[in-house]
């Protein structure tokens, strides 16, 4: 899954390069040059005391700005809502997801990974297990399962053994355009350097999540138009709103 994070022009600029998971320090102009304001933020890791503060953020600025879960209006149906939560919050046991914390002790966005391995299995048992309920989340596992399959990146890049997968990436609406998603991506890209990962991973199934990644130097291997997707009664699935169009797939060699 991924977000409707928009990146403009903001920049990050790292002042320390210290042990990986110590704090990570990063600048953002604010105003015009004329009028010069910064706020410094840390790039941290998640820890299981932060469990109920991320969910909450999760509920606050990525539910209800993802694209599919506005186009079948996934928050009204309650079951769903938990289970997209339950989903989200189990990528937090992995200790390899991070947010960035304003100098106040304000989270301003998250990012929660995943690493893949060339034998894996396609799905696990907790998607198995939704695929096979009538809720709307399902609709968006079915989905997902089949752009991930449809991508096959291990076929693709042979040589490839061990991915990061980007599976959230949010920001605070108030942050957004000044380099939050970069320095929550720039620190995921060192943690899979530390991991020994050949390659980072993203689907994307928002307009502007698409462009911020392809801005970061990622490469478009899979797309799928929305209008494309549709169910056993020829009617599309997923009617999102302008502009997002389609679900892709990106890759960072590393």
């Amino acid at each position: 899954m991924a977000t409707s994070i928009k990146i403009d022009n903001g920049f990050a600029i790292k002042l320390s390069s210290n042990q990986l998971f110590q704090k990570k320090i990063y600048y953002s102009n604010i105003m015009d040059e004329a009028n010069v304001a910064k706020f410094s933020y840390s790039i941290v890791p998640i820890t299981a005391k932060d469990k109920h503060t991320v969910a909450a953020f999760l509920r606050k600025f990525f539910f209800r700005d993802e694209p599919l879960n506005v186009a079948i209006q996934l928050l009204e149906e309650t079951d769903s809502a938990a289970k997209l939560e339950n989903y989200c919050i189990s990528y937090l046991q992995y200790g390899m997801t991070f947010m960035a914390v304003s100098q106040t002790g304000d989270i301003m966005g998250v990012i929660l990974n995943n690493i893949m391995h060339r034998d894996d299995e396609e799905e696990d048992e907790e998607d198995d297990e939704t695929c096979n309920e009538n809720l709307k989340f399902k609709d968006i596992v079915v989905l997902l399962d089949k752009i991930k399959r449809e991508a096959d990146v291990f076929a693709q890049y042979k040589n490839v053994n061990r991915i990061l997968e980007i599976k959230i990436v949010t920001v605070n609406e108030a942050y957004r355009g000044q380099g939050v998603c970069k320095a929550l991506i720039d620190k995921t890209k060192e943690y899979a350097l530390e991991m020994g990962c050949q390659m980072i991973y993203v689907e994307c199934t928002s307009h502007y999540s698409a462009k911020a990644v392809e801005r970061l130097g990622f490469q478009c291997i899979y797309s799928l138009a929305y209008n494309d997707y549709v169910n056993e009664h020829g009617e599309m699935v997923f009617k999102t709103q302008s502009p997002h169009r389609g679900a892709k797939v990106f890759v960072l060699p590393l």
